[in-house]
């Protein structure tokens, strides 16, 4: 194994599945690229004008990619200092730019938390785990969160 993705979302099943990616790498001294897809603030549809995009939209869109960068950077990669590692932050559809991403890295693996943001879009629109499983040209290894003991 040669490279390992750990994709992330942020939740406690994206820090299961990072934890697993970084003991894999460990494991068989394999490159570690920790990825997050930032989503866009407002998709480009046909029914909105252009001018629907504002510049207030646009300035938070940087600043998300500004936390997110930072996070994948100072919590993420200070955890991988001793691997071969680095980060990468992509903007669009989580599930097309993962596959895009392990296609063109050539990716062995790719480690994600089975139970993400969720919500109703995941009920309707069905998990991007559930997508990358399905999908992925490479294996695809799914990390549960920690359960916490019922009292």
């Amino acid at each position: 194994m040669k490279l390992i993705v750990a994709a992330t979302d942020f939740s406690p099943g994206a820090e299961a599945a990072f934890a697993q990616a970084l003991s894999l790498a460990r494991q068989y001294g394999a490159r570690l690229l920790v990825v997050h897809v930032v989503a866009p603030l407002i998709s480009p549809s046909p029914l909105l004008d252009e001018m629907a995009v504002t510049q207030t939209t646009v300035a938070l869109q940087e600043e998300l990619k500004k936390s997110c960068q930072k996070e994948l950077e100072e919590v993420y990669l200070a955890r991988a200092a001793d691997l071969k590692a680095e980060s990468r932050l992509l903007e669009g559809e989580p599930v097309r730019e993962l596959l895009r991403l392990l296609d063109a890295e050539r990716a062995d693996l790719v480690v994600m938390g089975s139970t993400g943001v969720g919500g109703l879009a995941e009920a309707v629109f069905g998990s991007v785990a559930q997508k990358m499983v399905r999908r992925a040209p490479c294996s695809v290894l799914l990390a549960r969160p920690a359960q916490t003991p019922k009292a």
